[in-house]
């Protein structure tokens, strides 16, 4: 059974840290130097920055379970009348089993229920399957950007979008 449950507290954070640990190297050592892999977990993907963004900047993060076990997270953003599907990991062991899938619908009925008017997001153009995934859920490719790091590292990102009927 996949639930998705909003983070309450540190203990949440720390599970969502160890998650991002595994998953973003999993996704993206292919596709990007491992140093900054970990440049963004610590800036983006500590239990510190999930803390201050959730405190400051308006996010929201959720654990995504299957069978009671953390498999993956969701993080959000709300703009105004614009969500930003900020965070979508599963564990590459639990790929294919839906649990994306739901994740997206529980934006998608988030979105509804909050009157936002769209839902944006930013994809690696190396990393096709996900890409795939946003286009078969509805959403347009809408530019294609670079994305520079203090670290000195660039990504060639898409931004996406959905308008929410």
């Amino acid at each position: 059974m996949i639930e998705i449950n909003k983070t309450q507290n540190r203990r949440d954070y720390r599970i969502i840290e160890k998650l991002a640990t595994i998953i973003l190297h999993e996704v993206y050592d292919p596709i990007i130097p491992a140093e900054h892999t970990d440049y963004f977990l610590k800036e983006f993907q500590s239990e510190n920055a999930i803390e201050n963004q959730i405190k400051n900047e308006n996010f929201n993060y959720f654990l995504l379970n299957f069978d009671a076990k953390n498999v993956g997270y969701l993080g959000i953003q709300i703009l105004n009348k614009k969500l930003i599907l900020s965070k979508l990991y599963i564990l590459e062991s639990f790929r294919g089993l839906k649990i994306g899938k739901k994740a997206l619908e529980y934006v998608n009925e988030f979105a509804t229920n909050n009157r936002i008017e769209k839902i944006e997001l930013i994809v690696n153009q190396q990393n096709q399957n996900t890409i795939d995934i946003y286009l078969r859920n509805g959403f347009k490719i809408m530019e294609s950007i670079v994305n520079s790091f203090p670290n000195g590292h660039s990504i060639e990102d898409y931004k996406m979008e959905k308008i929410v009927s």
